[in-house]
């Protein structure tokens, strides 16, 4: 196989860290009691859920837990973007240095 150098362009974002890959499997859903009873999770299974890729992981007490076993996952400290739709959910990112 041969491999051509090539000049990446200024305005060319840098390739994903091997942390920053790990740290974008990671999803932490907010399951509030009605969404748990709509989607028929007859365990009441309600608060904070930790998915990797599609499958349930854990759940965390607490964002900061969650953040906490995310980043032991990765190897770096993350943090957490918030998001909404049907349910509030939470991705995982690498914390930049400031």
């Amino acid at each position: 196989m041969v491999e051509r150098f090539r000049r990446r362009r200024r305005d060319e974002p840098e390739p994903p860290t091997e942390a920053e890959r790990e740290a974008a499997r990671y999803t932490v859903v907010l399951v509030p009691p009605d969404a748990a009873e709509a989607l028929g999770d007859d365990r009441g299974e309600v608060g904070l859920h930790l998915f990797c890729d599609d499958d349930w992981d854990h759940q965390p007490a607490h964002l900061d837990d969650a953040a906490k076993m995310i980043g032991e996952a990765c190897g770096e400290p993350v943090v957490l973007t918030e998001h909404h739709s049907d349910l509030t959910y939470w991705t995982a990112h690498v914390r930049k240095e400031s």
